[in-house]
C-alpha cells in the first residue's frame, strides 16, 4: 500500500490514492473531508450472484463477491472471492487487487470481464449513455427490426445498464427467462439470455447490445435541466450528461445550453483537439443552435439536436456491417481463388477464417481489404460497394499481412508513435503519446519501448513481441474494419494466446477478421464465429464455432467417419482439429489403406472421401434450413459513409495533416538508414578510404615531382570521383523500397501520400551522399592538391550521387529482392563508365550505328549544304550517350577545372570587363577603371610567390579591384615573384588539353556553324545557346526529378488494386 500510495502521488492523486486504499482495507470507509466538494471522485461497482450486487455473475457462490474501482482511466479489481480469477494471465488470489489496463481481459470461471465492459458498466451505474433499443416484430412474416426511436409498432423495448431490461409495450409471442412478453411486462434479464419467439426461433441479448452501439446514442433531455455537458471522458460527466460512444480520440468536452420554449439553444467548446462544426461553420468558443443543427465531432460522428422534441441525436457513420455476395475469383492462368463466398458480419463481431493451406484464406482478405477485385461479385461495406467507392472506404480498412511490416532499425515505441502520426495525423502530440502509451501496456511492450526491433535472425525480439507488434501497429489507429492473416503463424500456443487476447480487445466496437490455420480449443472458443474453407476457396461453413463442431459431429455420425466426437463432455474442452480430420477424411481401399492421387502439381495426396464441392453443397442445404430457424433481423437503414471533406474552412486542418504526415515519413527514413550499422560503414568508411585509394594513385607527374600543374592524371580522378559518386548512390538506395514494400502494402488504405514518401526518400538519401561526397572531395583534392574548387567539385559530385539515388530507388521499386538489385547496379554502373567520356574517348567510339547516328543530327546543328564544308566533328557526342548522366557531369566538372579555378575565373573576368569597358573609356574614371583591369591581368598572367599560401593570398587581393570596390594598389603585391607560380597551382595542363582542344574543333571556321562538342564551352540547342555549367546543369536536375517521377508512378501502378 506503501508503493501504492507513493506511485499514485507522484500522478498528483494522492488525495485519490487515500480513498482507493480505504477501499481496498475494504474494512474502512473514505474519508470525505480530503475532498473540496466533500464527496470522493472514485466509483465502484461490486460483482455477485445475488440481487445485491450491481453486476450478476453466475459463476459466484452467495458469499463471494468482486470489487471495482475507477478514477478516470485507473480501473482496479479486487478479489473477495475463492473463485478462480485469472488477470492479465496471472491469477488474482482472494484479498489480492490489481489494475485493469485497455485491452484485459478478467476470467471468472468460464465467463470473461473486458476493460470496455467495465467502462460500460461504470457508466451506466453512473447513469450516462445507457443504449437502448426498440425492436418491431412482424407477426405474419416473423421479422424482427430494429429502431433507435419507439414508433407506433414498436413493439419491446431493451434497455442496457448494469443488467438488461426488456419491457413489453404490446403483446409479443416470446419470452424471456421463461416469462411470456405479454404487454407491460418486464423482465431485467443478464447479456447470456435470450429471447426465444413461438417457432423456436431466438435473439441474442449480447448480439443485441452490440447492434445498439453501432445505431449510436438517443439522449432524452429532462425539462428540469437546461445544461448538459458532452464529452467521450465519463468522469467528466454527471448524471444525465452526454457521453459520446467509443472511438472518439482525443479530449472532447463541450456543453449545450438548451431553450425548450424558444427551440433554439448554445454551444460551447470547453476543450477539444479539433475543429468542432455547427454546419459548415468551425466553432473556437461559442455558436448559437437552431432547432435540427448538427455539430459534428469528429469524421462520421455528429449530434443532431432537436430542441422542439427535448432529443439530442448521436448518429455515427461508421461501419456497422461487412458483406460478401457471391464472390468470385479466378487468378491470370484461370485457377479458382474463391467460388461464390458469401457472408455477412457485423460490428463487434470476431471472426476467424479457417482452411488448409491454398484454400484461398489470404486471397480472402486481400479481397476484403480492396487489394484484389474479385472476378464476380462484390464486397459491401454498408451496403456500399467496395471496388465501386474505393477511394472513400479504403481508409476504413486495416489489413495485417503475415510478414513483418514495421522498420527493423527502429525501436518498438518509433515504430508505433510513428504509425499513430501517420494514421492520426489530426491528433496532437501530447495524445499520439498518450495512445502510444495505452497501446504499449495494452500489447505487453511497455518495457521493451526502447528496444531496438533488429531482423529476425537478430533475436532482439521474440517471436511472440514481433508479432504484438506487427498487429499494434494498426491497432493504434482508428479503423472500423480490422483483418489480420495469419498473426498465430510461427508462435507457441502461449504466445498465440496472448496475440488473440489483444486482437479479441478490439472486437467489441470494430469488425475483425482472423485468418487461422489450426487455432487450439482455447483460441478457437474466443471466436463470435468461424468461416471454414476447402480446396478451390469454397464456404463448408459460416457460425459460431460451437456451432461448426456440432454441424462436423453430426456429419460424423451421419456419414459413419467414426465414433470419436468433436467435444470431450468431462472436461468441457473443444478439438478444431476434428473439423479438418472430418473434412479431409481419405478414401481408402478394401485392404483399409489410403488410395493416393496425383495433384494439379503433379504431387501425390491422400484421395479425399469427400470432395469440396460435396461439402458446399451440404452446407448450403444446412443453411437455408437454419435461415428458415432464426429471427430475420432488419434495422434501420445505414447512413452513408462521409467522403474526404474538401470544405475550404477544412483546409488548415489538412494542411496541418500534411505537414504532420510528410515529417514523420522523414523522420522514420532517416532514423532508419541512421541506424543502419552497415549503411553507416560504407557511409563514414568506403568514401574517405576509395578517395585516399584512387588519390594516392593516381598522384603522378611526368617530371617525377608532384606538382598540380603536369598532373597525370586530374581528368582520371575527377571521372572517377563522379563514378564513385553513382556507385554510393546506387549502392546506398537499390535496397530501400524492397525494404519498405511491406510498410506500403500496409500503408496504402491510409492515405498515405507516396509523393511524400518518394521526396522523404530522396532527401533522406541526398543527406548521407553528402556526406559521402564531402568527405571524397576534402581528401581527394588535398592529396592532388587541387586548389579552390571544393565547392565546385561538391556540387557537381553530389548532383551525379543523386542521379544514381534516383536510379538505384528505381531499381529497387522493379526487383523484388536485394539480391537482384545488387546484380543490376554493375548492369547500371558500367555503361556510365564506358560511354562516360573518360575511358573511351568520343572520337575513338563506334560512330557506325546507322540509326542513332542519324538521330544525333537532333542534339547539334543541321549540316551545311556547302559541299566544301565538313562532316560533323568526332568530338561530338554520339546519341546514346546523350542518355548518360556520366557525360554531362564529367564534362561538366571538365570545363568547371578548367574555366573556374581561381586563376582562370579571375583572367575570364577581367578580360570580360575590359572588353566591355574598352569601347566606352572616353572619361577618365572609366579610363582609369580600365587601367586597373588590364594592371590585374598582367599581374595575375605573371603571379608567382614563395609558397601556395602566398600565391592564394595575393588572388584574393584583387577580388575587390575586380569588383569595382577600390583601386589597384601596387604597394599591396610587394615581392609577387618566387619559385611557386599560380599557374602551377591552379592549371592543370591535360585538363587544359582537352578544353583548347573542344575550342579548337569548335572554332573551325572549316565548319560552318559551330557544332556541340565535348567539352565545348557553349551549347546550342533548338535554336537556343547556353553555357555549359547552365544546361548541364538543367539536364541533370531534370533527369533526377524524371526518374523520381517515374519512381512514383511505378510506386502508385504496383500499389493500385489488382484486377482480375
Amino acid at each position: 500500500m506503501v508503493a501504492f500510495y507513493s506511485f499514485m502521488s507522484q500522478m498528483g492523486m494522492a488525495a485519490q490514492a487515500i480513498d482507493i486504499v480505504y477501499q481496498l482495507n475494504a474494512s474502512e470507509d473514505s474519508d470525505p473531508s480530503i475532498y473540496q466538494h466533500g464527496a470522493s471522485p472514485l466509483e465502484s461497482l461490486s460483482f455477485g450472484a445475488d440481487g445485491k450486487a450491481d453486476i450478476i455473475l453466475k459463476n459466484l457462490s452467495e458469499t463471494d463477491h468482486l470489487m471495482a474501482f475507477r478514477y478516470h482511466d485507473l480501473i482496479l479489481l479486487k478479489n473477495y472471492s475463492n473463485q478462480n480469477i485469472a488477470v492479465r494471465g496471472r491469477p488474482l488470489v482472494r484479498g489480492g487487487f490489481c489494475r485493469i489496463y485497455p485491452g484485459q481481459r478478467i476470467l471468472v470461471g468460464d465467463q470473461v470481464l473486458t476493460y470496455q465492459e467495465l467502462a460500460q458498466y461504470f457508466n451506466a451505474k453512473k447513469n450516462v449513455s445507457l443504449p437502448q433499443i426498440f425492436i418491431r416484430v412482424n407477426k405474419d412474416s416473423d421479422e424482427v427490426q430494429l429502431e433507435r426511436s419507439r414508433t407506433r409498432e414498436s413493439a419491446l423495448r431493451v434497455t442496457f445498464g448494469l443488467n438488461v431490461r426488456v419491457k413489453a409495450l404490446r403483446d409479443v409471442n416470446a419470452e424471456l427467462k421463461g416469462i411470456k412478453l405479454n404487454a407491460g411486462t418486464q423482465v431485467d434479464a443478464t447479456l447470456e439470455d435470450r429471447i426465444v419467439f413461438h417457432n423456436d426461433s431466438e435473439l441474442d441479448l449480447n448480439d443485441l447490445r452490440r447492434r445498439a452501439r453501432a445505431l449510436g446514442g438517443r439522449f432524452q433531455l429532462k425539462a428540469s435541466k437546461s445544461e448538459y455537458l458532452v464529452s467521450n471522458d465519463p468522469s467528466r460527466l454527471q448524471a444525465d450528461d452526454i457521453l459520446l460512444s467509443p472511438g472518439t480520440s482525443g479530449d472532447v468536452v463541450l456543453k449545450i445550453f438548451c431553450d425548450y420554449d424558444q427551440r433554439v439553444g448554445v454551444l460551447e467548446v470547453i476543450e477539444a483537439d479539433r475543429p468542432i462544426m455547427v454546419g459548415d461553420e468551425p466553432v473556437r468558443t461559442t455558436a448559437q443552435l437552431k432547432d435540427g443543427d448538427t455539430i459534428r465531432i469528429d469524421v462520421g460522428q455528429i449530434l443532431r439536436c432537436n430542441f422542439s422534441e427535448r432529443i439530442i441525436e448521436e448518429e455515427r457513420n461508421i461501419i456497422r456491417s461487412l458483406e460478401l455476395n457471391e464472390v468470385t475469383h479466378r487468378f491470370s492462368k484461370g485457377e479458382i481463388g474463391l467460388e461464390g463466398i458469401s457472408f455477412s458480419v457485423m460490428r463487434g463481431e470476431l471472426v476467424c477464417v479457417m482452411g488448409a493451406s491454398g484454400c484461398g484464406k489470404s486471397t480472402l482478405m486481400r479481397v476484403l481489404a480492396g487489394q484484389l477485385q474479385p472476378s464476380s461479385g462484390d464486397v459491401f461495406l454498408n451496403g456500399q460497394s467496395v471496388y465501386q467507392n474505393l477511394d472513400a472506404l479504403k481508409q476504413y480498412i486495416s489489413y495485417m499481412p503475415q510478414q513483418d511490416a514495421f522498420d527493423e532499425h527502429l525501436t518498438i515505441g518509433e515504430n508505433l508513435l510513428f504509425a499513430a502520426a501517420i494514421r492520426a495525423p489530426h491528433l496532437s502530440r501530447r495524445d499520439r503519446n498518450r495512445r502510444l502509451d495505452a497501446k504499449l501496456v495494452e500489447l505487453g511492450l511497455g518495457e521493451r519501448r526502447d528496444a531496438v526491433v533488429g531482423s529476425p535472425e537478430s533475436k532482439a525480439l521474440s517471436g511472440g513481441e514481433r508479432k504484438r507488434l506487427n498487429i499494434g501497429l494498426d491497432m493504434i489507429g482508428m479503423s472500423d474494419v480490422y483483418l489480420f492473416d495469419e498473426p498465430t503463424s510461427g508462435l507457441s500456443s502461449k504466445d498465440s494466446e496472448h496475440v488473440m487476447e489483444i486482437i479479441r480487445s478490439m472486437a467489441h466496437n470494430k469488425i475483425v477478421i482472423v485468418t487461422i490455420h489450426q487455432p487450439s480449443s482455447k483460441i478457437f472458443q474466443m471466436f463470435h464465429k468461424a468461416i471454414l474453407l476447402d480446396k478451390g476457396g469454397r464456404l463448408v461453413f459460416f457460425g459460431t464455432p460451437s456451432d461448426m463442431l456440432r454441424y462436423f459431429a453430426e456429419a460424423e455420425h451421419q456419414h459413419q467417419f467414426g465414433a470419436e466426437l468433436g467435444a470431450c463432455p468431462s472436461c468441457g474442452t473443444t478439438r478444431p482439429e476434428f473439423i479438418f480430420d472430418v473434412l479431409e477424411t481419405p478414401l481408402r481401399d478394401l485392404s483399409g489403406d489410403i488410395i493416393y492421387e496425383e495433384n494439379s502439381r503433379g504431387q501425390l495426396v491422400a484421395a479425399r472421401r469427400y470432395s469440396p464441392e460435396f461439402w458446399r453443397d451440404k452446407y448450403e442445404a444446412f443453411r437455408l434450413i437454419q435461415d428458415v430457424k432464426q429471427v430475420s433481423l432488419l434495422q434501420e437503414p445505414v447512413a452513408p459513409l462521409p467522403a474526404a471533406p474538401i470544405e475550404r474552412k477544412r483546409l488548415p486542418l489538412r494542411w496541418h495533416d500534411e505537414w504532420t504526415q510528410f515529417r514523420t515519413l522523414l523522420r522514420r527514413s532517416f532514423l532508419s538508414k541512421l541506424r543502419n550499422r552497415a549503411n553507416m560503414v560504407i557511409t563514414i568508411g568506403v568514401s574517405p578510404v576509395l578517395a585516399l585509394l584512387i588519390a594516392t594513385i593516381l598522384r603522378y607527374s611526368e617530371n617525377g615531382t608532384y606538382d598540380f600543374a603536369s598532373a597525370y592524371h586530374i581528368p582520371t580522378f575527377l571521372f572517377l570521383g563522379l563514378i564513385v559518386a553513382m556507385f554510393l548512390g546506387l549502392t546506398n538506395s537499390a535496397d530501400d523500397i524492397i525494404r519498405d514494400r511491406p510498410v506500403l502494402q500496409r500503408e496504402r488504405n491510409i492515405k498515405v501520400r507516396l509523393s511524400y514518401y518518394v521526396v522523404s526518400k530522396t532527401l533522406t538519401l541526398g543527406v548521407f551522399a553528402f556526406i559521402q561526397c564531402v568527405l571524397f572531395v576534402l581528401i581527394g583534392n588535398s592529396l592532388l592538391q587541387i586548389r579552390g574548387m571544393f565547392w565546385l567539385d561538391l556540387g557537381i559530385m553530389f548532383m551525379t550521387a543523386m542521379s544514381g539515388v534516383a536510379l538505384g530507388l528505381l531499381i529497387s521499386s522493379l526487383v523484388a529482392d536485394p539480391k537482384t538489385a545488387a546484380n543490376i547496379v554493375p548492369l547500371v554502373l558500367i555503361p556510365q563508365i564506358i560511354m562516360g567520356g573518360a575511358l573511351i574517348k568520343y572520337e575513338d567510339m563506334n560512330r557506325n550505328l546507322a540509326l542513332l547516328y542519324s538521330l544525333s543530327h537532333w542534339f547539334s546543328e543541321h549540316p551545311s549544304t556547302d559541299k566544301t564544308v565538313k562532316t560533323e566533328s568526332k568530338l561530338q557526342v554520339p546519341f546514346i550517350c546523350q542518355f548518360i548522366a556520366m557525360r554531362w557531369s564529367y564534362e561538366e566538372m571538365i570545363v568547371a577545372q578548367a574555366k573556374l579555378n581561381p586563376l582562370t575565373r579571375r583572367q575570364d573576368r577581367a578580360n570580360e570587363e575590359i572588353q566591355k569597358l574598352a569601347p566606352k573609356a572616353s572619361t577618365p574614371g572609366l579610363r582609369s577603371r580600365l587601367n586597373d583591369l588590364k594592371d590585374v591581368l598582367a599581374l595575375l598572367s605573371g603571379l608567382e610567390g614563395r609558397s601556395t599560401q602566398d600565391v592564394d593570398r595575393y588572388v584574393k587581393l584583387v577580388d575587390p579591384v575586380l569588383a569595382g570596390k577600390q583601386k589597384f594598389d601596387a604597394s599591396l603585391f610587394k615581392d609577387p615573384k618566387g619559385p611557386v607560380t599560380a599557374e602551377q597551382i591552379y592549371v592543370n595542363q591535360k585538363v587544359s588539353d582537352l578544353i583548347s582542344k573542344a575550342e579548337m574543333e569548335q572554332n573551325d571556321y572549316r565548319r560552318g556553324k559551330k557544332p556541340n562538342v565535348f567539352f565545348g564551352l557553349k551549347k546550342r540547342y533548338f535554336g537556343t545557346q547556353f553555357g555549359v555549367f547552365t544546361f548541364n546543369t538543367i539536364v541533370l536536375i531534370a533527369s533526377t526529378l524524371g526518374l523520381l517521377v517515374l519512381l512514383h508512378w511505378i510506386l502508385r501502378k504496383q500499389l493500385e488494386v489488382r484486377r482480375s
